[in-house]
């Protein structure tokens, strides 16, 4: 016999369907070798490693590793999705109280089949129901009965012994339904133990009893009273809820309204532990106080500067709960509850969120019907833009200056985040992605309750701050600029990040806010690793693909037309040809081409695009197509005063054009120039006949001035009389 040495001491053996958890990184088997296995990450990210046969025993024998065999088989993942729970442990007291109940009933059944005594159809097992009671009974108790109780037992029943006086208690099962037990034996053999779990807990009705508007009284008194320094009890809180809700009563029935639910003092008691534990304590205790409570023992994940690590997630939000409990119904009329799904009959909004894991900021958002990836690469471009004037938008008392190129990206497998255009363009900016395991959302570390936040913390003043309330506006003419169905849940949003949340104190901060983390680090001196992108990388990066033919007018993308120098060598050499353009709708200045496997960049020929949306380009379009559905050719100073006018027109719309993440694609972009840009041309209207320096091959031709009399578009506030009208050409290529 031989005795086992270190290196045969612990050794396992692993297969390809096994998962193996080494380090906290899980992995499986790419092959094995003679000397030991190699191992890569299970997502299929990084690269792969080698361990050894000793290396992988002394894991083992120090309990290192977690083997568990066949988790990745198509059978085995099966059986795990429909298993109602993952590990038995994992069951709840009462759970498992009816798990052991149904195991009893399953192990006495095989073991009685085993002897012959009973059959699996509904007659065999109704027949033998009260001999499978009792011995399920010997399979349901936690101890097995001594070797001296069971003799005794069986001398009591043979007559050689005399029963005990006074009796004893024997537990006993209750007889069950034969189809019951049919159908758990069926669960026991097709998924195992776990199949036998129930979810009984996860019954009813678990929606609010309360309305939206009884909900927001009760969570706005509940805040107002018991998170105060007084330290109010309990009962102070329900008395202050009851006379909250006796005096709206009083006025709703003065109006003709029906009368709210007073809340019971159990409703109370909920409502109050539903806050969060936290800011309740730096609330009643103060911020010291708190800190001492929650200073976390452990040191969590080390991120030691700004954008070091952004963490990307997408929330379904529940805005008829959410604006009720934090007071913002008030904010929304009937009609704009409906437009905004509030009515719970359309689809509910969506926010892709970015947060600094350094300094707990938002360093981007977007709100969209549905996540795609547009909105995650619009949400990224966004951690790389000063967002100041978003927060001027609203009138935020702090500014939303957060900006930078992150170091990694972390996301969750969503949809959205696995298209290759967030991969690419992480990898046009030099940003790390990285896709946490799927099911485990605690890996990413993003803010679960960033709304459970604004409902707790909107109606609060700010220390220091010099308004009453968040969203007492002052001068600022925010109804005026609510001209978007969505424009009021932008206001709300913006000025809930700057103005509360970056101004809370944050547990994973030691009590600091995100504000003063921020500006800490950078008095310091520790900022970002890396700028923000440079324009063209910026364009490159985010841009949209498309594929536009070179002419002797330069490139034209959705009836703009781009020229310069490099390109018009280009087409002398080579004539027209497809070239590849990346555009970026945020800006209509300029785009970038492709010519000789170099990109360039190339202006927009006529002035007044630059810093210009797409979408204000196509309102500009419309209203001159609604002046003059015919004329197509229009003069480059009635172009001018139509972009002005539509700009001021949409100025009060800047917030919901920053925030909300619009679908713009090369389908979309070829779309609008077959509908709305077909022969369309703009034409410049002053100058002389000469060369223009600083553009070249542009030349001011003259033509004789054209009294056609059409009329201005109606969006500019003034009209003047057309004057003589002349055009741009650009010469080059073949003319």
């Amino acid at each position: 016999m031989t005795t086992p040495t270190s290196e045969t001491y612990g050794r396992f053996q692993i297969n390809p369907h096994d998962r193996v958890t080494i380090g906290g990184k899980a992995m499986r088997l790419v092959y094995r070798t003679q000397d030991g296995y190699v191992l890569k990450a299970a997502d299929g990210t990084g690269v792969s490693e080698t361990f050894s046969h000793s290396v992988l025993c002394r894991l083992n024998a120090n309990r290192e590793i977690i083997h568990e065999p066949d988790f990745y088989s198509p059978d085995l993942a099966r059986r795990r999705l429909a298993a109602r729970v993952s590990r038995l442990s994992d069951m709840s007291s009462k759970q498992r109280a009816r798990f052991r109940i149904r195991q009893a009933f399953v192990s006495a059944f095989k073991e009685m089949e085993a002897e012959g005594l009973v059959a699996g159809s509904d007659a065999s097992i109704s027949k033998n129901m009260t001999e499978l009671c009792k011995r399920a009974v010997a399979f349901w108790e936690d101890d097995a009965p001594d070797p001296d109780s069971i003799l005794r037992d069986i001398e009591i029943r043979e007559g050689l012994r005399r029963k005990r006086r006074g009796g004893v208690a024997v537990p006993a099962l209750a007889p069950i339904h034969a189809r019951t037990l049919r159908r758990w034996l069926k669960l026991s053999s097709e998924v195992g133990a776990a199949g036998l779990a129930d979810q009984i807990s996860n019954r009813g009705n678990r929606n609010s009893y309360f309305s939206a508007e009884e909900r927001e009284l009760l969570m706005r008194t509940v805040r107002e009273s018991y998170m105060s320094l007084n330290r109010p009890t309990k009962m102070n809180t329900f008395q202050d809820v009851k006379v909250a809700f006796h005096d709206a009563n009083t006025e709703r029935e003065q109006q003709g309204l029906s009368a709210l639910r007073v809340p019971s003092r159990e409703a109370v008691r909920l409502a109050i532990n539903s806050l969060d534990k936290f800011e309740v304590t730096v609330a009643r205790k103060g911020l010291q106080a708190a800190q001492k409570l929650f200073k976390p023992v452990g040191q969590g994940l080390q991120v030691d500067r700004p954008f070091e690590r952004v963490e990307m997630d997408e929330w379904k939000i529940d805005l008829v709960s959410i604006m009720a409990d934090a007071g913002l119904l008030q904010l929304f009329s009937t009609e704009e509850l409906v437009n905004l799904g509030l009515d719970n009959t359309r689809s509910r909004w969506w926010v892709t969120a970015a947060i600094d894991c350094r300094t707990k900021c938002f360093v981007g958002a977007k709100l969209t019907r549905n996540p795609k990836t547009t909105a995650a690469l619009e949400c990224l471009r966004m951690t790389t833009l000063d967002k100041g004037r978003l927060a001027d938008a609203v009138g935020a008392v702090s500014g939303w200056q957060m900006a930078g190129t992150a170091e990694m990206l972390v996301t969750d497998n969503g949809p959205a985040f696995k298209a290759a255009r967030l991969s690419d363009t992480c990898a046009d900016l030099g940003i790390v992605l990285e896709r946490s395991i799927a099911g485990l959302p605690g890996m990413r570390g993003t803010v679960e309750r960033v709304f459970r936040t604004a409902a707790s913390t909107l109606l609060h003043r700010l220390n220091g701050r010099t308004f009453s309330s968040v969203l007492e506006r002052g001068d600022h003419p925010a109804e005026t600029r609510a001209c978007l169905n969505v424009e009021n849940l932008c206001f709300a949003l913006v000025r809930w990040i700057v103005d509360i949340y970056h101004n809370t104190p944050h547990s994973g901060l030691g009590g600091r806010t995100p504000l003063e983390q921020w500006e800490a680090d950078h008095e310091e001196g520790n900022y970002p690793l890396r700028s923000i992108p440079f324009e063209r990388d910026d364009r490159l990066a985010f841009g949209v693909h498309l594929t536009r033919r070179v002419d002797k007018y330069g490139v034209t993308v959705l009836g703009v037309r781009y020229h310069s120098e490099v390109l018009s060598t280009w087409y002398n050499s080579v004539g027209r040809r497809d070239v590849d353009v990346r555009w970026l709708p945020n800006n209509l200045g300029a785009i970038e081409v492709k010519l000789d496997g170099e990109w360039h960049q190339l202006p927009a020929v006529h002035s007044g695009f630059g810093a210009l949306h797409a979408q204000l380009w196509l309102e500009v379009r419309r209203s001159l197509k609604a002046s003059d559905p015919v004329k197509l050719k229009w003069r480059e100073d009635v172009v001018c005063k139509a972009i002005n006018a539509i700009r001021n027109m949409n100025t009060e719309r800047s917030l919901a054009f920053g925030l909300i993440a619009h679908d713009w694609g090369a389908k979309e972009v070829g779309a609008y120039e077959d509908g709305m840009f077909a022969g369309f041309r703009i034409s410049t209207s002053e100058g002389q006949s000469k060369a223009v320096p600083g553009h070249y091959g542009q030349t001011l031709e003259p033509s004789e001035p054209e009294n056609d009399g059409t009329p201005a578009p109606t969006v500019s506030p003034s009209r003047e009389k057309p004057s003589a009208k002349r055009s741009w050409v650009i010469k080059g290529g073949d003319e």
